[in-house]
Order: C-alpha cells, then sequence, then structure tokens
C-alpha cells in the first residue's frame, strides 16, 4: 500500500501521476485527498473523477511525457 505522505506530495505540488491498481491504470492529477477514509480522487484524463481507496494502489508515480 502506498502511503499518505507520498500521496499528499503529489497532491500539494499537483504534479500529474500514473497510479495502477489491481489490473486498470489512471493518468491525472489528484483533486482530494481523504487521510482519514483513505481515499484520494484522481482527475483521469480520460474518463474524469474516480475515487481510489489507498490500498488499491499498487504503484504510483509521475506521468512521464512522451516526446513527440
Amino acid at each position: 500500500m502506498i502511503g499518505y505522505e507520498k500521496i499528499k506530495v503529489f497532491y500539494d505540488r499537483k504534479i500529474k501521476i500514473h497510479v495502477s491498481c489491481n489490473g486498470r491504470f489512471y493518468n491525472g492529477e489528484i483533486i482530494e485527498v481523504h487521510k482519514e477514509k483513505e481515499f484520494l480522487i484522481i482527475m483521469d484524463q480520460k474518463i474524469g473523477e474516480v475515487p481510489i481507496m489507498f490500498d488499491e494502489i499498487l504503484n504510483l508515480e509521475p506521468v512521464r511525457e512522451v516526446e513527440k
């Protein structure tokens, strides 16, 4: 499980992230973090707002921009 502290860094700095979750992945910016209820909401660039429980997150890293 990814910890709240790591999630908060990406949230505070408004860094676009890539999140891997049990066979799914999301790319976008964290728009809300709820420490007590252990979930975040990401604004995925394709499907919009997605709530994700901390215990579902397998990996979280900055989005790597692809050069064209």
